[in-house]
This record gives structure tokens, sequence and C-alpha cells, in this order.
């Protein structure tokens, strides 16, 4: 693994901004409000404009985590304008939504025109949603079934509960892993791929490559999760 690869995993993963350049939101129109595209190690994501544009052409952007960046508007890809009217939803509607062919679960935290902020219930997967795409309505229940113990933390019961082996990705592919036998995985990050070793827990698994640890967290649905408050965007990553 060369430095530029380990230098984009770290950028990746702990938040260092590298931004690609995506030329459309201009500081002379730039506004608070504006919802707007922003590229990093980890692909697109939405973000909103919460301070407007200084003398240099720099605004403040909030991604969906809560974290709150500089970046300058020529940077930015402007995906909706301030002052949409909202669509018909209410702030703590529950709601469902299709990622990657996994139907997901949760609630509207904010709305901001046609687009939705949801979260799960466990905050694992966190952004921003067309309204038009989120159904509402409660799901059908289950029918009652008798409950299982949960399996003791560490015991083989609960370290077998995720499947490793095999391809794992994002949503849009561009961060992947690869979990082989003996503990030996690979990592990608966009066009660049590197070897790493893995260690499974009750918990998740813990991913090593050249000094650097990405900790990852099994969720119910089967994916994986970065616990990493402090990266740049949330890491998703489901079995394919």
């Amino acid at each position: 693994m060369n430095n530029a690869f380990r230098n984009s995993v770290i950028t990746a993963m702990m938040g260092i901004a590298v931004l690609a350049v995506a030329p459309q939101a201009r500081s002379q129109t730039a506004q608070v409000g504006d919802l707007v595209e922003i590229v990093s190690g980890l692909g697109p994501t939405l973000a909103e404009i919460v301070v407007g544009p200084d003398a240099g052409g720099y605004v403040v952007i909030q991604i969906p985590t809560g974290k709150q960046i500089p970046v300058n508007t020529q940077k930015l890809r402007l995906v909706q304008k301030a002052g949409t009217p909202n669509a018909p939803m209410r702030v703590g509607t529950a709601v469902s939504w299709t990622d990657a062919q996994i139907v997901e679960r949760g609630s509207v935290v904010k709305v901001n025109g046609n687009w939705c902020q949801v979260k799960t219930p466990d905050a694992t997967t966190i952004g921003w949603v067309e309204c038009k795409d989120l159904r509402t309505g409660t799901p059908g229940a289950a029918p009652a079934t008798a409950a299982k113990p949960a399996p003791a933390a560490g015991s083989a019961a609960a370290q077998s509960a995720i499947k490793l082996p095999g391809n794992w990705e994002n949503a849009d592919g561009t961060v992947k892993l690869e979990f082989q036998a003996a503990s030996k995985c690979y990592i990608s990050i966009g066009p660049m791929t590197g070897a790493c070793t893995y260690k499974q827990s009750a918990q998740g698994v813990n991913v090593s490559f050249q000094g650097v640890d990405l900790a990852l967290a099994a969720n119910d649905d089967g994916s994986l999760s970065n616990v990493d408050a402090n990266a740049l965007m949330p890491i998703r990553l489901k079995k394919k």
C-alpha cells in the first residue's frame, strides 16, 4: 500500500477534507439553506449551507452527521435553492426507504424543500432522501415469536452472527472490503486497493492497514458501519 493510498484511506476514515471540484454553487448565489453536493474520498454526499459566503467565497456546510465544514463554493454543486417550499412531511414521521435494495426504517429529523433528512433508530444511517421516495405508515406487524436469549458477548454464537468472508461495499461502491481467510483482507477506496488484516469481535470487526485502524460495528440488519464520530461522513457496508 503506497503513501498516496494510505493518505486517501486516512482522509476517508478520519474526516480530513480533500474535496473534488464540482463548480456549480458560486459565492454570489450561495446562501444559507441551500442544499449542495460535496465530493469526498467516499464519494458524493448532500449537505446544507448553514453560514453564507464570506469575501473569499467560503461557506460553512453541515453534513448529515452534524459536523460543520468550511469549504469554497466552487467545490460544491447546487442541488436545491433555499426557500423551496417544503414537502408535506412532518418532522418525527416514521418512514421507510430503500438503500441498495435493503429496506431501511427510521424517522424524519428535518425537511428542506423536496428533501427529508432521515436517520435510523441507532443512527447508523443519517442522510438526505427525496421526500417523495419515503414511505409512511406502520408496516404490518410480524407474527409474535418466542424471544430468544441474546448470545453472550464473545461467545461463538455472537461472533458468528455476521459472516464476514466475502465482498462488502457501500451504496455507491466507492468503499469496498474483501474479507478472506486467515484474518486477511483487501480495502479499496475509489480506484486504489491495498492489503489489510482484520479481527472480528462480538460487536463487529476491526480492520488494520499500515498502522491505521478502522472499527466497524455490526448492525441488526447485517451491515457494518463505522463508529468514528469525527468521520467526514458515515460508512455503511453491506455484503454483496
